[in-house]
């Protein structure tokens, strides 16, 4: 963290107020000279006004420009010179580690007999990722980003990691320095071995197995180089690949380029049936949706089909039960409702299973011939249980006040 001139007096009278709670005096802002910064001499001209960027030289990437990097260097050291002298940061420091040494587990994700989840003994930088065979199986290491590297700059992404349908390999994003690009690797299992696949570029993905071959991901195009991570990204698209193979050789299943600026991630129904695709245009809450039947995707090329066209209500999917899809939608309805729609009829119609109600329906899913919705009320999250015609409706206790999340199965 860097801090400006300006932030000084405010970090002063924080420090006076977490000084005085541990009953202690808050130093006062060292004497030492706040670190130079150059100005350099770019002058533009827009629409006839003349515009001075001096400090422009800093936006170069940190990695590849020395002058950029030593003024990191510089201001994180005046910065943390100052904080080191804070004389209640210990007694926060000890008190967080107590706070959060607890050991704490992911939900899990089923794949064929195994489970596989995240784990965190307590004070450990990054959770680990595990397997086991069955339930009562022995729980087994299989991914520990901490080992990684040496600097701990490497990670997984604890929302990029999806099992394949049979359990036998698994999909993972790796980050690297805070960077927003993934990597996806692939995983044996069996094995604990990792494979040589390796897809770069992508960014704002899923990943989605269609079967136990391979999967659908999303990513941008190769940037040029030395504009790896400061150019504008654009023209998302989603990709299938098949385990084994190298990244050029993977096909194109959706692209927008008349609409370089639309981004597209994909989900497959856990029958393996639809691939769902959902399009976005910024980061509001507004999607196009299409489908793709798998049975015949490949076969027919990807064949795309439409289903919500227009960027102007929030469509998420649930799941499917044959063919029809099943969504949860604020489509009329601002605190959402649950909605299906039958691929199979020859003028599909949206038919409403779960009316609006006074709370805002968050999430729904199906588990056996049930459904789980769940609300929020008051900040604190609501569960109940439907059949799939939507009634009679019952609570499913959370024993206290306060937010849940999970309630995945299967139809």
């Amino acid at each position: 963290m860097t801090l400006g001139r300006v932030a000084w007096p405010a970090l002063a009278v924080l420090a006076l107020a977490l000084g005085g709670a541990a009953g202690l005096r808050a130093p006062r802002v060292p004497d030492a000279p706040y670190p130079e910064t150059r100005r350099d001499s770019v002058v533009e001209t827009l629409f006839g006004e003349r515009i001075a960027d001096p400090y422009r030289w800093l936006e170069n990437d940190v990695r590849g420009d020395p002058e950029v990097a030593d003024w990191v260097r510089r201001e994180n050291a005046y910065t943390e010179g100052y904080l080191a002298t804070l004389p209640a940061r210990e007694w926060f420091a000890s008190h967080i580690r107590e706070l959060t040494d607890y050991e704490r587990f992911g939900l899990p994700r089923k794949a064929g007999r195994r489970y596989f989840y995240l784990h965190n003994r307590g004070l450990q930088n990054q959770s680990v990722l595990e397997v086991r065979d069955g339930l009562d199986g022995t729980a087994r290491l299989l991914l520990d980003p901490n080992t990684w590297q040496a600097d701990g700059t490497a990670a997984l992404d604890p929302e990029l990691w999806e099992p394949s349908p049979d359990g036998r390999l698994l999909a993972y994003g790796v980050q690297q320095s805070g960077s927003d690009w993934r990597v996806i690797h692939v995983l044996d299992v069996k094995r604990a071995k990792v494979l040589a696949d390796e897809l770069r570029w992508v960014n704002q993905s899923s990943i989605a197995w269609t079967d136990r071959h391979g999967f659908l991901y999303s990513r941008f195009p190769a940037p040029r180089p030395g504009e790896e991570f400061h150019a504008l990204n654009l023209n998302h698209a989603l990709w299938y690949h098949r385990v084994g193979t190298a990244q050029a050789a993977d096909s194109l299943v959706y692209a927008t380029p008349a609409h370089p600026e639309w981004n597209h991630t994909a989900r497959v129904t856990s029958d393996h049936r639809f691939a769902v695709i959902t399009t976005s245009l910024g980061t509001d809450a507004r999607h196009e949706i299409h489908v793709i039947d798998l049975a015949a995707g490949r076969r027919r090329n990807w064949e795309v089909r439409p289903l919500v066209q227009g960027f102007t209500h929030d469509w998420t999917l649930v799941d499917s039960i044959g063919s029809v899809l099943w969504f949860v939608t604020n489509w009329q309805a601002p605190r959402c409702r649950l909605m299906t729609i039958d691929l199979a009829e020859p003028l599909p119609q949206w038919h409403e299973v779960v009316r609006e109600g006074p709370e805002v329906l968050q999430q729904a899913s199906i588990i056996g011939d049930e459904l789980i919705l769940t609300y929020l009320h008051h900040a604190a999250t609501r569960a109940f249980v439907v059949d799939l015609h939507g009634g009679p409706l019952r609570a499913l206790s959370l024993n206290e006040i306060g937010t849940a999340a999970g309630f995945h199965g299967k139809p």
